[in-house]
């Protein structure tokens, strides 16, 4: 073959540098400055899709594929370097190829020849094809923003730790959570993880760092919880990772720590509730058993002094009557309140039901008032009952219970020649009932705890009998009808107990 004078012979090695550049998507080209010619331009013209000789080859060609709103810049970016600003030229820009599109490229050179003036001759470089590295980028940017953004509204702290050999680390990354969370920047961090470390409780410390390191050795995830001393509080966090060995040995760290501190708090608050439910079924129990054992041998007792009593064969003395007489009252007080207690305990096992049906309130007041009649007499208390003319829907044996509970406080806590009142007023759609009595009055320290179990307020250490069963036990029968009690007291001048219940 004869070589052809008109073409250019390039060597060999040549073409195949300037091939291999082009497959990577990169030209070079050389542009002589006083001429203004391009050499090669063909090949950074395929870098965009264009045939070859579709651009003249000269620099000022080139700049009509340049995006108008970058050739300002581009040209700028040439005159710093041509000032001797900058080592090299750099810039990059938008150009548009064959199809119409905008394409992304990077553009790097050099001046390499200059006259005797100073004035520049020829400059070499590159052009190279950025498009999809830019977007890549771009998708990067985005994946990490997008990420940024998750991980703030995450609880804890997402966090990347990279450990060295030599035994120092870093933070890659760490979540801004850690503002909120530790009150430390993410910069901060990322310049000194000791700052995190140094915040460890330092009774935790060794358990926490042997825990990294057992970890760390068998390559295992990580997983301990510690406490860290934040603005003055002790705060207690859950912390988890798992390990990645790198190429050059050190250990990469994809972590997560969370303040559990309310969490634990409130699952030691469960424990203690579940123990409290515990003891409570416990004593629920024993009491029941309890008053079943007692109420046998009480009955018993009873019984034996209402036979000496009517016993005309061996008629007791004046003297001897009272006392059996006193036996019996005693012994009826007690069955009485082991009645109550074991009522109570039903209660709070949901063993006692009621049974909620309309109810005419007068003949059930009017039984009540001739049940306490005795007692009011005793006590010299005078017992005024206004009419009651409604129905409501309650339990008949319950109500009576209430009734009588709530009648023979107002005349036990009474004061000699004080008296009772028994109101009602009708509502629309309940009906109140009110025991008023001129008795001692409750104080208002004591009103909050006036209707627990066994809590006799300020009647603990006086003489009047009673276990402080009665007012709780008639507040949760009330509550098992629907219905309510309140209670109003002025200390030296009586107390009032309403039932609100609803009409039938």
């Amino acid at each position: 073959m004869i070589d052809d004078p008109l073409v250019p012979t390039v060597p060999i090695g040549e073409a195949l540098m300037r091939d291999a550049l082009l497959g990577a998507g990169t030209s070079v080209w050389e542009w002589q400055i006083r001429s203004d010619r391009l050499s090669n331009i063909d090949t950074s013209a395929a870098l965009l899709g264009y045939p070859p000789g579709a651009l003249a080859p000269v620099q000022a060609i080139w700049n009509t594929v340049i995006h108008p709103d970058d050739r300002a810049a581009n040209h700028e970016a040439y005159q710093r370097h041509a000032r001797g600003e900058t080592p090299i030229y750099e810039h990059e820009y938008r150009a548009r190829a064959h199809d119409g599109q905008w394409r992304r490229v990077a553009e790097r050179g050099r001046i390499v020849e200059w006259d005797a003036q100073g004035a520049p001759l020829r400059m070499v470089g590159t052009l190279s094809d950025v498009t999809e590295r830019q977007r890549a980028q771009g998708e990067a940017l985005e994946m990490a923003e997008r990420l940024r953004k998750i991980a703030r509204h995450v609880p804890g702290i997402v966090y990347q730790y990279r450990g060295h050999a030599d035994g120092s680390g870093h933070f890659p990354y760490i979540s801004e959570s850690c503002i909120d969370q530790l009150g430390l920047m993410p910069q901060t961090l990322m310049k000194d993880a000791s700052r995190a470390l140094r915040l460890i409780e330092r009774a935790d410390r060794e358990r926490v760092f042997g825990s990294v390191i057992a970890a760390l050795r068998a390559m295992r995830p990580w997983r301990c919880e510690f406490r860290l001393h934040l603005r003055g509080t002790l705060r207690t966090f859950t912390g988890s990772a798992t390990p990645q060995r790198e190429s050059d040995g050190a250990v990469l760290w994809h972590g997560y720590i969370e303040d559990v501190t309310e969490l634990r708090e409130l699952e030691a608050t469960r424990q203690q509730a579940l123990a409290a439910q515990a003891a409570n079924r416990a004593k629920t129990e024993f009491l029941s058993r309890m008053s079943h054992e007692l109420r046998t041998p009480l009955n018993a007792v009873l019984g034996f002094a209402q036979l000496l009593e009517i016993d005309r064969r061996e008629p007791l003395s004046e003297t001897q009557r009272r006392r059996v007489e006193l036996i019996r009252e005693a012994g009826a007080h007690l069955l009485q309140m082991i009645g109550e207690l074991l009522d109570l305990t039903r209660i709070e096992s949901g063993q006692l039901a009621v049974a909620l049906a309309p109810l005419a309130l007068a003949p059930l007041l009017a039984d009540c008032v001739e049940l306490v009649r005795p007692q009011a007499d005793a006590a010299a208390v005078a017992l005024q009952v206004a009419p009651a003319d409604a129905t409501v829907l309650a339990d008949a044996t319950r109500l009576r219970q209430v009734l009588l509970n709530l009648l023979g406080n107002a005349i036990k806590y009474n004061r000699r020649g004080g008296r009772v009142q028994v109101q009602l007023e009708r509502r629309e759609k309940h009906v109140r009932l009110e025991v008023r009595d001129t008795g001692i009055g409750i104080a208002a320290a004591d009103l909050p705890g006036l209707f627990e179990p066994f809590n006799r307020g300020a009647h603990q250490h006086s003489n009047i009998e009673g276990a402080g069963i009665g007012l709780a036990l008639t507040k949760t029968l009330v509550d098992l009808m629907g219905g309510r009690i309140e209670v109003h007291s002025t200390p030296g001048e009586g107390s009032v107990f309403s039932v609100l219940l609803a009409t039938a």
